[in-house]
């Protein structure tokens, strides 16, 4: 419902309109009596021209007192009651997809019957992500976080009356979800739990920790946790597969109780490299709930190289710390710390130079010797980046820098071509705190790209904040602001995962390691992927000049382990070129990007590793606790799905589920309105076209 009302204000006493309206009449009568020819006309025509003088000079009088319209607004706004709905593939662990289908359509019949008039009712499906579209009881994944974190930033200062929440409990992605509940203020949560809570008899593989990389002829460990429910007495095997062949086996008794946990440990030898797929598998034992969490398949890729990083500061900081730890999960890299001093003449070695704050003890010689042996560098400009300094550095980038600090927080830029962000960080960005840099102004030059650019609050700058150049032969990346480390606090709170910060440092370093190429085809492609994510070529060739060129046609082939082949031509994007092979199926696959060019073939191939990480199967049993806690904390009630029209009766007992009246107000004055000035143009035209219309003027 909506209305307004209007009242008029004036910082003079409207009083003085009855002098100025009586001043007016008068002086209107007095300029009319003396006008002669008005004696043989009608004394309406003589009474209306007055009328129209004295409304004339009484409205200009009036506009002086400065005179204000307040225009006041009232809506009405019903309360709104959400209904979150869990459409993870658990919530079918206890009963059929028809059976729960049809308890979820009789409540939301009878909760769109009670509460048909007067309210809003609006209905979302969460998994991975939070959707208006049903797609069956079939996520992989469950992020009960994410789906409170939307729904409070979509109906944040809106009249969110309640939430209904139907779910079996679970969650394996993000933080616990009382955290996010609580930015929902004075909303109950209303929960429906789905399924048993009830353990059941089963043995699941909860988890496998190794390591993605290994060297050659190198020991390395596979540890798997093992959970097993109601077996008290029970032995099973615990067998290692390489590559399909049984490598060990061991033999696994559980002890007495309702639950057991236990760690077993495989200690293997890296003898050929490669990449190697180990399958872990558990023994069937009668009466199980489940054997789909009985086996799990892993690989590790056998190498026999490393590469050199060389993270270079005057000084500790605690950006360098984040970085260090996030390179350090990858054997592939050697990690040394050094300051300009001790590596002076001795950078030959290394692949890699993340060099934080140049400015600080910046020596000359170490840039020429990084730029003579055209050694990848990674610039890192923090608040005592200096003018002098930084023109000096092969960035790419235009700067003008002042002594004072700003802050600016990070978004991405569309174009970028140089690899494909992954999507585990870019969706955080808008979350990382900001970064601090010298207030100045910066541009890109040359073939600089952009991945990053500046954002101070909700302004979106061109300027950009992590940048890509290739000068000469060295590839270079410029950070231009210091706190990259509160991003990894952030990434992990949001998450409880590193994966995020990891795979934004692991794709910058990356990049950066890839060896020089000069004329030619270069691709980039990921070398791990989930089930879940799309396998994305991308390509670029260039020309004897080094200069980007597409009409070469360039040609892939993806083959998986069976010998299954796909190919096709890649797409123009730009300068460069790119290709969506969409999700794959489980597995190891090989691909190839070639082309012909001036009579030369040009060829590129790699590995790729896909694997299937399903967390839902990880629970037999539903987790109610969560759904009781959610509902204690927010003053909202718990029930399970079945004694859904007891919860609805419970909504509809809240007295505070009101509608909202919102006021707003609206000052204009009556100068500025444009419609005074067509009422004044109206009485003017008006009065002189009856003065010539009877012969005067």
């Amino acid at each position: 419902m909506y209305f307004w009302v209007m009242h008029l204000l004036s910082s003079i006493s409207l009083w003085w309109s009855i002098p100025i309206l009586a001043l007016s009449v008068l002086l209107s009568w007095g300029f009319y009596r003396k006008e002669s020819w008005l004696d043989k006309k009608s004394k309406v025509l003589k009474n209306s021209l007055i009328a129209l003088r004295a409304s004339l000079i009484g409205l200009i009088g009036l506009l002086l007192l400065g005179l204000t319209m307040e225009f006041m607004h009232f809506e009405t706004e019903d309360p709104i009651v959400v209904t979150l709905i869990d459409q993870s593939s658990s919530m079918l662990n206890d009963e059929k997809a028809p059976q729960l289908e049809a308890k979820l359509q009789q409540f939301e019949a009878e909760l769109n019957q009670k509460f048909k008039n007067g309210f809003r009712i609006e209905k979302y499906y969460f998994g991975s992500n939070l959707t208006t579209q049903h797609n069956g009881f079939s996520d992989p994944r469950t992020n009960m976080e994410k789906a409170f974190e939307e729904i409070s930033t979509h109906y944040f200062s809106q009249n969110l009356g309640a939430v209904v929440l139907i779910s079996d409990g679970n969650y394996n992605v993000g933080a616990h979800p009382v955290y996010q509940a609580e930015h929902l203020s004075l909303t109950p949560i209303y929960t429906l739990g789905v399924g048993d809570t009830t353990l059941k008899k089963d043995q699941i593989l909860k988890n496998v920790s190794y390591n993605e990389l290994t060297f050659l002829n190198n020991e390395f460990p596979i540890e798997v946790d093992v959970e097993a429910y109601r077996l008290a007495g029970k032995s099973c095997q615990l067998t290692l597969f390489e590559d399909g062949k049984k490598i060990e086996e061991k033999i696994i008794s559980y002890e007495k109780g309702l639950q057991s946990n236990q760690t077993h440990v495989f200690q293997l030898n890296a003898k050929k490299k490669g990449i190697r797929a180990y399958r872990i598998q558990l023994s069937p034992l009668k009466g199980e709930f489940s054997l789909q969490n009985n086996s799990k398949t892993v690989y590790i890729e056998v190498i026999d190289t490393k590469n050199n990083i060389l993270l270079l500061s005057a000084a500790p900081h605690p950006d360098l710390s984040a970085i260090s730890q996030a390179l350090k999960g990858n054997e592939n890299y050697t990690l040394s710390f050094k300051t300009p001093i001790e590596v002076k003449g001795k950078l030959n070695t290394y692949d890699l130079v993340i060099w934080h704050e140049p400015s600080v003890g910046f020596d000359k010689t170490i840039l020429a010797e990084l730029k003579n042996q055209k050694i990848s560098t990674w610039f890192i400009l923090g608040t005592q980046a200096d003018q002098a300094t930084i023109k000096q550095l092969p960035l790419g980038i235009n700067f003008s820098t002042r002594q004072q600090l700003e802050e600016v927080q990070a978004y991405t830029e569309n174009g970028f071509a140089l690899f494909e962000p992954d999507e585990s960080w870019t969706k955080l960005l808008s979350h990382f705190p900001p970064l601090q840099k010298r207030f100045g102004e910066s541009s890109i030059s040359g073939n600089t790209q952009v991945l990053l650019k500046q954002q101070i609050g909700s302004i979106q700058k061109n300027d950009p904040l992590l940048s890509f150049s290739e000068i000469n032969g060295q590839r270079s990346a410029c950070l231009n602001g210091e706190g990259i480390w509160r991003w990894k606090l952030q990434a992990f709170q949001k998450t409880q995962r590193h994966d995020a910060f990891q795979s934004l440092i692991a794709q910058i370093s990356s990049y950066l390691m890839v060896k020089q190429e000069g004329m030619g085809l270069r691709v980039e492609a990921p070398y791990r992927l989930d089930t879940d994510q799309e396998f994305i070529l991308n390509a670029s060739f260039y020309n004897a000049s080094l200069q980007a060129i597409v009409s070469p046609e360039l040609k892939w082939e993806l083959k998986n382990e069976k010998g299954l082949l796909r190919k096709g031509e890649l797409g123009v994007k730009g300068l460069y070129y790119q290709q969506n092979l969409g999700k794959l199926k489980p597995g190891t696959y090989s691909w190839k990007v070639s082309s012909t060019f001036n009579g030369k073939p040009y060829v590129k191939t790699g590995n790729i590793i896909v694997e299937a990480i399903d967390l839902e199967r990880l629970e037999s049993a539903a987790r109610h606790s969560t759904l009781k806690q959610l509902s204690k904390q927010s003053g909202g009630a718990f029930q399970p799905l079945s004694n859904y029209a007891k919860l609805i009766d419970q909504i509809e007992a809240n007295d505070a589920l009101v509608a909202v009246r919102t006021e707003r107000h609206q000052f204009d004055e009556l100068n500025d309105l444009i419609g005074i000035f067509f009422i004044l143009l109206i009485l003017v035209s008006t009065e002189w076209f009856l003065r010539r219309f009877n012969g005067a003027y």
